[in-house]
């Protein structure tokens, strides 16, 4: 392939594309996007791109990296889209280009073995139920005999206490003084992200990575010549979990557990200690019930909590360090108690919220800073190369203010490819006569009264989105009983909230497999459902959404902005909760609207689009398309399109 092509050019040949990508079809949208990327690469200077859904914009950017054979980080807001790129585009675009840059997948710790904690565990005689016991041994024998420290490759279906028996996580890796460290699978995944010409990561690893690199013992995150910020709508949702520290109850609790099994069995005499262990390990449990409300946050009450879990740690650790001569398993237990602490005291000492949220069976002390402007400005001095950031959902009717100040870029890096599509005979709008709001007890048997006719006529699968699992079950509940007397024979996929953050990538996985392959049925999510699960190539017939997906105003962190908008006289919910609300609507909206010739029903439930002067800003954040309210003109649009 000809060196003297530009990117743009080569995106509009399909014929160096059809042997290795069969459904490639040249865009021009795309080679407008790859041609700005190429210049801002070339110019060592900072894009903002917005494209629709369906513009091919993976490669758009993937294009001029490696023709150029730029050295170049690429971060996605999904483990899906993480995936694809890694396993499929990347390697057939190498292909497609004849190029051989080598290309490294580096992924957060929870996906990494420890073989530390694996060996420390079986080994210790503690673990009593036998399936654990199997489990850990097979997870050992495997990774002796393979090498691989992937927790997909290794065990994929292992148990949550499985993992937590085998993993670490920031605040107890032992770092450079782990006996296993040259072992480690998660360091030899840095190391070969370290010496590859391309990474493939995530947003929370880009972000927790600027912590990484003031610890000595970290490997950072290679030097590069360009970032990628592919799903960059996403991009200060996880600067808000990472950048602020973190400590569960899980993790607090498994100290203490850990701190009364090594005393009673290396300095048993301190019986006045274990005494203190346990009274430690009481207040932990009963803490939850004792939280202060979350609903109207007040800063000093979390703070007392905060003192109060490091007055019992400091107290323990002071013990211990006059007992660690003794055994090195005491000498790990201070060095956790101490990177414990310093988390802790971040906490107290960070702006922002402070926050100890109670969950069912237990709690999370972290914090999370009003602005990230400020956080990305000094991510993007501290990693230098051309930052390419890019979505189809970072404006508002047609401006990215609100997204370019988060992220504290100007203006004039902002750059929006059209969207090129004729939906008009394709996709419409269709918002049914419901009467009640969505907080009224009858809204979802109302919401079903539309929903299955939809379902049953369409003849298709039909993907339901939700903003919370508390109405995910409201309208599975109500759809199970409407079923049961109408005898119907659409078959209904639910997300389960049980499933722990491990299981639920899998989890999803397995639902869009069933979505795939039953003719007539209605899947329920939350989520990565909105979002991070690409669906594209499976013929979905429509997207339900309930309601509008306004964040919760009671909310401590919504709160906290809001709080902090008004300070500055700035009305928040014009410039905070209907921006936000409406990116994560178009986010939900373009679960449909994916490909040329994706066609189908849009429906939304929620009767504030027609009632509130704001609907209109929802409406016209889409491309357009018919809007019908008319439950005949809907069954006509379906009925043509299925002729």
């Amino acid at each position: 392939m000809s060196d003297s092509l530009t990117s743009a050019e080569l995106l509009a040949n399909a014929e160096q594309f059809s042997p290795y990508w069969p459904d490639f079809i040249p865009r021009q949208g795309q080679q407008q996007m790859a041609q700005w990327i190429e210049e801002a690469i070339a110019q060592r200077q900072s894009l903002v791109v917005e494209a629709p859904s369906g513009a091919g914009k993976t490669l758009a950017y993937l294009i001029p990296i490696l023709r150029q054979g730029q050295r170049a980080i690429i971060s996605t807001a999904s483990r899906y889209l993480q995936q694809q790129l890694y396993r499929h585009d990347i390697p057939v675009l190498q292909k497609v280009l004849a190029t051989d840059q080598s290309v490294a997948l580096l992924q957060g710790r929870s996906h990494y073995l420890c073989p530390y904690y694996l060996d420390k565990n079986l080994h210790a005689g503690d673990i009593k139920d036998t399936e654990q016991i199997a489990q850990l041994t097979q997870l050992s024998n495997r990774f002796r005999q393979t090498g691989q420290g992937e927790w997909d490759k290794l065990l994929p279906n292992a148990s949550s206490r499985t993992r937590a028996l085998a993993s670490s996580g920031s605040d107890d890796c032992l770092g450079q003084q782990c006996p296993q460290y040259t072992n480690c699978p998660l360091m030899k995944a840095r190391l070969r992200a370290q010496k590859a010409d391309v990474v493939v990561v995530n947003h929370s690893l880009l972000f927790s990575d600027r912590s990484l690199r003031r610890d000595q013992w970290a490997d950072r995150l290679p030097a590069t010549d360009v970032i990628i910020i592919d799903e960059a709508h996403r991009l200060t949702d996880f600067a808000q979990t990472i950048v602020g520290q973190r400590v569960s109850s899980y993790k607090l609790r498994g100290l203490i557990t850990d701190t009364e099994q090594a005393i009673g069995r290396y300095a048993s005499e301190q019986r006045g200690l274990l005494r203190y262990i346990k009274q430690v390990g009481t207040v932990l449990l009963k803490l939850p019930q004792r939280l202060p409300s979350s609903v109207y946050y007040q800063r000093p009450q979390h703070l007392a909590v905060v003192e109060q879990c490091l007055q019992m740690l400091r107290t323990l650790n002071r013990a211990l360090q006059k007992l660690e001569q003794r055994e090195y398993s005491l000498v790990e237990l201070v060095l956790r108690y101490q990177r414990m602490i310093e988390c802790l005291q971040q906490i107290r000492a960070a702006t922002g919220l402070c926050w100890v949220r109670a969950y069912q069976n237990g709690f999370v002390i972290h914090n999370i800073p009003v602005s990230l402007a400020a956080l990305m400005q000094e991510l993007m001095s501290e990693v230098k190369g051309s930052w390419i950031m890019t979505s189809a959902t970072l404006s508002i009717e047609g401006k990215a203010d609100r997204f370019l100040s988060s992220v504290g870029v100007t203006g004039s890096q902002f750059k929006r490819v059209e969207d090129e599509r004729d939906l008009s005979g394709r996709v419409v709008l269709y918002t049914p006569p419901i009467t009640v709001a969505p907080s009224d007890d009858d809204f979802y048997r109302q919401y079903c009264e539309y929903l299955l006719p939809l379902a049953q006529l369409s003849q298709g699968r039909v993907l339901c989105l939700f903003s919370s699992y508390r109405a995910l079950s409201a309208a599975a509940e109500a759809l199970k009983a409407k079923q049961l007397v109408d005898q119907s024979t659409i078959v209904l996929l639910i997300q389960s909230e049980k499933s722990t953050r491990s299981q639920a990538g899998q989890d999803n996985y397995r639902l869009v497999e069933q979505f795939k392959q039953q003719s007539s049925v209605i899947l329920l999510g939350v989520g990565s459902f909105w979002e991070g699960l690409d669906l594209s190539g499976i013929p979905i017939a429509a997207v339900v959404i309930d309601k509008l997906p306004f964040a919760k105003p009671e909310d401590p962190l919504v709160s906290m902005r809001a709080a902090e908008l008004a300070h500055f006289g700035v009305d928040s919910f014009e410039h905070y909760l209907l921006p936000e609300a409406i990116i994560r609507w178009r986010q939900g909206c373009g679960r449909l609207l994916r490909r040329a010739s994706d066609r189908g029903v849009i429906m939304i439930t929620d009767p504030r689009l027609q009632t509130k002067s704001y609907g209109a800003v929802f409406k016209n954040s889409l491309p357009p398309m018919p809007q019908l309210s008319d439950w005949q003109q809907v069954e006509e649009f379906i009925q043509n399109q299925s002729e």
